[in-house]
């Protein structure tokens, strides 16, 4: 097997999902995986093709140390992944997942999600009868970037914010519809409700996602744009395109409102989507780039590693 040319990495704690993701570990797969612990409790895992440290800290930031520390290795692949642990997919899907990212070449992608995962976005749920959609934007929960562009986004992660950063980047990078994309061929379960770490990321003592969120729209003077395809591919190979077009496959998806609880919760997140399906164009708004950091700076508040294999 030649060497892997994506990298899946994941902050993974003691509900970690990641033996699914793994496969045999005696056993070679097509994409290497480096797994960063911020519980001091988890046992290392070892196995072809896989890495673990331990790095204590929040998500984002922890990110940050990770891809500063590993900058010259993730230069070494074509795409890397940044997995939340709780994403039961298996090593074969991910396989397949890879394929199809590498194929069609999107700066940033990210499976749909499963009709009973919890979830923020409904547009980001699985469509069935798609291959991929293009779309306005990749959350955080399991983006999958290119290289070259993570490279350049790792400042981001560096800036404080826990939660926004995917609605920056989504906007940083977009130049055509197929800059970002859902793959609806291989869809991931998240199987824990969303926020469920906010203590551990620094939620506290009154601080909100909301509160991150409008800080980093702040800093860079972007808009909260609605998570809207432009288009995408049917199975068949065949081309969508527009809001019309898009319009009854996202009203199929009610289905999956009575899937998982809080359906009143689920029901208000489908009226939104179809809400802007209806009335607002899918669009991106074009952002400066951060600048670089200096690299003390993306270490605050996170150690170096204290354990690599």
């Amino acid at each position: 097997m030649p060497d892997p040319r994506a990298l899946l990495v994941s902050r993974i704690g003691p509900r970690s999902l990641h033996a699914h993701w793994l496969g045999p570990l005696d056993k070679p797969r097509p994409f290497d995986v480096l797994l960063s612990s911020y519980d001091p409790a988890i046992a290392p895992v070892e196995g072809q093709g896989v890495s673990f440290e331990y790095r204590p800290g929040t998500k984002v930031a922890g990110y940050g140390a990770l891809l500063r520390a590993h900058r010259d290795r993730l230069a070494c692949y074509d795409y890397v992944a940044l997995f939340d642990d709780d994403l039961l997919i298996s090593s074969t899907e991910i396989a397949h997942l890879f394929d199809i990212v590498q194929r069609y070449r999107p700066k940033i992608a990210q499976p749909a999600l499963t009709p009973d995962s919890y979830y923020t976005y409904a547009a980001l749920l699985r469509h069935p009868g798609f291959l991929l959609r293009q779309m306005t934007y990749i959350e955080m929960m399991c983006p999958i970037f290119r290289a070259d562009i993570l490279d350049r986004l790792i400042p981001l992660f560096e800036q404080g914010h826990e939660s926004g950063i995917d609605i920056i980047w989504s906007n940083l990078v977009w130049e055509a519809p197929q800059d970002l994309i859902v793959v609806d061929a291989v869809p991931v379960l998240h199987s824990q409700p969303v926020g469920g770490r906010k203590a551990d990321n620094g939620f506290v003592a009154g601080r909100r996602y909301e509160d991150d969120i409008a800080a980093v729209l702040r800093s860079y003077s972007a808009e909260w744009l609605p998570c809207l395809p432009y288009g995408g591919v049917r199975l068949d190979g065949s081309l969508i395109q527009g809001r019309a077009a898009m319009l009854p496959d996202a009203l199929r998806l009610a289905t999956a409102i009575p899937r998982r609880s809080p359906m009143k919760m689920r029901a208000r997140n489908f009226a939104v989507y179809w809400k802007h399906m209806l009335t607002a164009p899918a669009r991106n708004q074009k952002l400066d780039w951060p600048t670089d950091l200096q690299f003390q700076d993306s270490l605050r508040g996170n150690p170096p590693p204290q354990q690599i294999k």
